[in-house]
């Protein structure tokens, strides 16, 4: 649970800080008054290229993520912010008042929503959903306006409990929880399937309902607006980066992320081998299920390695941990940490994964390692692997259940 909430916290550190900057920059106006026009432009630099990248790797939900906060900021400039500052007429048949209360409404509604879409279907498919729901939505909304004005405008700007209305962020108390309630909803999304995506949504969407209460300022909706689409297109790349370079299974760094980090090893490490002991009979005893439940909870029981040591699946039930500026010797007290606590651990065994040859409740397994340092005759991270490798197989042949140091 502790290294779940870091990876999620960790999640935040890139659109809380282009939404920190976003604000300072708006706050303490460090933008030349030259770069404004063209501040204008990139926002729809930013959410052409971001929707390119979300459609090159199939993300639908960013791609009408940005398609969102892109139509907010256009209606917000087009029907609200001009016609109020220079008595224009908006493209759109809506007064600037009702129009402000609106995207209030459905900017955090429609953002929950494609949220909460997962992506099952082929590509066309999910666009051509998506794209009719949407469109349905903002035309019943439309027509409603259309021919109930004044009746929408009450009902939207009404205080229905002013004993708990917030009045500080500008906004009608029903838009306001319309908000609170989408940000929750969010929030235990995140929680249950941490994903950079729904970090960078989170965080955009409160930026640009907190930008609402100053949308009449110059440059706060554009400025706010490139934050916000600039957190989702970054959201696609660290999803991309994490495809590549992390385990779909047990969530530590794959083969990828380990030959990455062996590139930048000094003169001074050692490298440790684990697997998993009798891993093919557990599977044909229990089942793939549980053996891929078994294979998480080894992952996070390395992951809790300590000593500046770094965990890495290396394929199949086979790890590998990283020690730099530590020999073997000094590796082994924390290897051996860590084989007796897989050892003391005990898996659940749900009922649907019991078997005519499984009829107790728990299980645990052992593992079996191998560790080597670089030396002279172990000049490069391959030989120390392969060295590794022949002492776990020392530990096996021993017995199992045991660290083995290679000599």
């Amino acid at each position: 649970m502790y290294y779940r909430l870091i990876y999620t916290l960790q999640l935040f550190i890139a659109p809380l800080s282009l939404a920190a900057g976003c604000f300072a920059v708006i706050k303490l106006q460090l933008l030349p008054e030259s770069l404004h026009s063209f501040s204008e432009l990139l926002v729809w630099v930013f959410a052409v290229t971001g929707g390119l990248l979300a459609l090159s790797y199939a993300r639908t939900r960013v791609l009408f993520a940005l398609l969102l906060v892109l139509l907010s900021y256009w209606l917000l400039e087009q029907q609200v912010q001009q016609p109020s500052l220079h008595s224009t007429s908006a493209p759109i048949n809506l007064g600037a008042p009702l129009s402000y209360l609106l995207i209030s409404l459905l900017l955090p509604l429609l953002l929950t929503l494609n949220s909460l879409w997962s992506e099952r279907f082929h590509l066309m498919h999910d666009l051509l959903l998506r794209t009719l729901v949407f469109s349905f939505c903002c035309i019943i909304f439309y027509a409603i306006s259309q021919s109930f004005p004044l009746q929408l405008s009450d009902a939207l700007s009404t205080t229905y409990f002013p004993s708990i209305y917030v009045n500080h962020l500008g906004l009608a108390q029903l838009p306001l929880l319309t908000f609170f309630v989408c940000i929750f909803i969010l929030l235990i999304q995140l929680i249950r399937n941490p994903q950079p995506y729904l970090a960078a949504q989170l965080t955009a969407l409160i930026s640009m309902v907190l930008m609402l209460q100053w949308f009449h300022q110059p440059l706060t909706p554009t400025l706010v607006t490139l934050a916000a689409l600039l957190m989702l297109s970054l959201a696609v790349l660290q999803e991309a980066f994490q495809m590549a370079f992390r385990d779909d299974l047990t969530g530590l760094p794959g083969r990828r992320a380990l030959n990455e980090r062996l590139q930048r090893l000094g003169r001074n490490y050692s490298l440790a081998m684990a697997d998993v002991d009798h891993f093919k009979k557990f599977n044909d005893t229990y089942g793939h299920d549980l053996g891929d439940q078994v294979l998480k909870m080894v992952a996070t029981q390395l992951n809790k390695v300590s000593g500046g040591g770094k965990a890495y699946r290396y394929g199949g039930e086979e790890f590998t941990l990283v020690f730099p500026s530590k020999n073997s010797e000094q590796a082994q007290p924390y290897l051996e940490k860590l084989r007796i606590a897989i050892e003391n651990y005990q898996v659940k065994i749900r009922e649907e994964a019991k078997t005519a040859k499984s009829k107790t409740d728990s299980v645990s397994v052992t593992i079996s390692m191998g560790v080597a340092e670089r030396s002279s005759s172990l000049a490069t991270p391959e030989d120390v692997i392969k060295a590794a490798d022949e002492a776990l197989y020392k530990a096996k042949g021993a017995g199992r259940n045991q660290t083995a140091i290679y000599k």
